[in-house]
């Protein structure tokens, strides 16, 4: 029954997912002198351009289309600084793209700026920014700027250094000391440890709420939104409380708020909550051995929309799904008859919830998961760029795509009121249909995804024609 479900929606995805080749360009002379590890896309949103950085540990080189698939500019042989290990953040100024790098352990960074236009580019070894007692929380792209998002390792306080074409530009201290951050026994916990949390599990993931999400990342206690010039932190390293901090990136403001999770008491041993921003509203999980808590604040004011409980003896009355278990031991894929065994695997597990919106409908997602291999796919290793910057999503893609989880999905309107009915593909659904259906898509060389404009794009590298194609899909 599951593999006709399959080929029924890949059938139905085809129907309403259209997909065609937007571009292809041959690389197979700048593979021969170097072959490149990490392949990314950077939209310039003034003037429509997609701009195609390939690197490997020595040098760039590129390729500009405008938005008439026309090739405007390529440029080679760009040398990455000599300390420059990790790729953190790309920007654009007009016609110059400035890449931003440090090195393995943190501490050093520099950058290179170059033009398609002229074909010339500068190195700055050294952009001199120190780090005194602190620790690197996140890289985060918004506006054509790079923030370097840090937290000090004594006191309440986290500190955005902003980076441009010119360096640093700017150090803001947000100073947390006053607020009331606590553990669920309601003593001072300080931040430092409160956002790294547990080094045994994931401890902090940036999340972009406009694609579908896997419960893989968003099971972590720490998770970092950007809204415009806003970062939004959530927190759920203890069961009680779900933290909010709100950084405006370009003043020095900041709003602290929390909440006691709904359904939490004191006398719950091996509990687990976690919680999920998803446009207007903050959504929370809560659960334990016989029971879950489910719900949605307005995240303006925190007030509470809706609760939904599960109780182990019940029926899940708002469920669209079955309960699924993918990825087990034994069995790939498996149904769960009992509400019972749906609590006890998701509390005993890395829980968690995300949500993403089709047409009106609000579809999410309720369970625990843990990774699986993602083998065979070139994954920029850049901290936030990857989520944030431009709309390149092909991490969110991979985790979605290959993540095991006990799960149920659920179908809202817009006013989370349950509906009947099956829960429509998503976007990332119907990518992933499409690789399987077309082998050179699948597991490809230099694979990346991203978003340009109101579409995806899917690059691909064939080594055995030397081209790189850029496959646009449209819903």
């Amino acid at each position: 029954m599951k593999y006709a479900l399959i080929l029924f929606a890949f059938v139905f995805s085809t129907l309403t997912f259209a997909q065609e080749e937007w571009v292809g360009f041959n690389i197979e002379e700048e593979t021969k002198q170097l072959y490149p590890k990490d392949v990314i896309p950077v939209v310039n949103e003034d003037n429509n351009q997609i701009a195609m950085f390939f690197t490997n540990r020595k040098v760039i080189f590129g390729n500009l289309h405008d938005q008439n698939k026309q090739l405007i500019g390529s440029i080679n042989n760009v040398i990455i600084p000599k300390k420059g290990k990790i790729l953190i953040g790309a920007i654009y100024d007009q016609e110059t793209y400035t890449l931003f790098f440090s090195n393995n352990n943190k501490s050093h960074f520099s950058s290179v700026s170059l033009s398609f236009k002229t074909g010339n580019f500068k190195i700055t070894e050294d952009l001199n920014i120190e780090f005194k007692k602190e620790k690197i929380v996140e890289y985060l792209v918004l506006k054509n700027k790079l923030h370097i998002l840090s937290v000090s390792r004594k006191e309440d306080v986290l500190i955005s250094r902003t980076l441009t074409d010119k360096g640093l530009i700017k150090t803001t201290h947000y100073d947390l000391s006053s607020q009331a951050i606590v553990n669920n026994i309601d003593r001072d916990y300080p931040l430092y440890p409160l956002l790294f949390g547990n080094p045994n599990y994931a401890a902090i993931e940036v999340v972009n709420s406009n694609v579908p999400n896997s419960l893989e990342q968003t099971n972590a206690f720490t998770k970092l939104y950007v809204d415009n010039n806003k970062l939004t932190i959530t927190n759920n390293f203890f069961n009680k409380y779900t933290y909010v901090i709100s950084l405006d990136l370009d003043g020095d403001s900041y709003n602290f708020n929390s909440i006691i999770n709904t359904g939490y008491t004191n006398n719950h041993h091996g509990a687990n909550s976690n919680s999920f921003i998803h446009k207007d509203k903050l959504l929370t999980i809560y659960s334990t051995l016989d029971h879950l808590s489910f719900s949605a604040y307005n995240l303006d004011d925190f007030g509470l929309i809706k609760t939904f409980n599960i109780n182990d003896k019940e029926e899940i009355t708002f469920k669209n799904t079955p309960i699924i278990q993918e990825g087990g031991a034994f069995d790939d894929y498996r149904e769960l008859e009992k509400t019972s065994k749906f609590l006890r695997k998701i509390t005993q597990s890395k829980i968690g919830i995300t949500a993403y919106s089709k047409n009106e409908d609000l579809i999410i997602t309720l369970g625990a998961s843990v990774e699986i291999d993602r083998g065979g796919f070139a994954m920029v290793n850049f901290g936030a760029f990857g989520v944030i910057a431009y709309g390149l999503i092909l991490d969110s893609f991979n985790s979605y795509s290959r993540t095991k989880s006990t799960r149920i999905s659920c179908l809202f309107d817009k006013d989370l009121n349950h509906k009947t009915g099956d829960i429509p593909l998503n976007e990332f659904d119907q990518i992933k249909n499409f690789q399987n259906a077309n082998r050179t898509y699948n597991n490809a060389h230099l694979q990346t995804l991203f978003k340009y404009q109101s579409s995806y794009f899917l690059g691909n590298y064939n080594k055995r024609t030397g081209e790189y194609t850029l496959t646009k899909f449209d819903n």
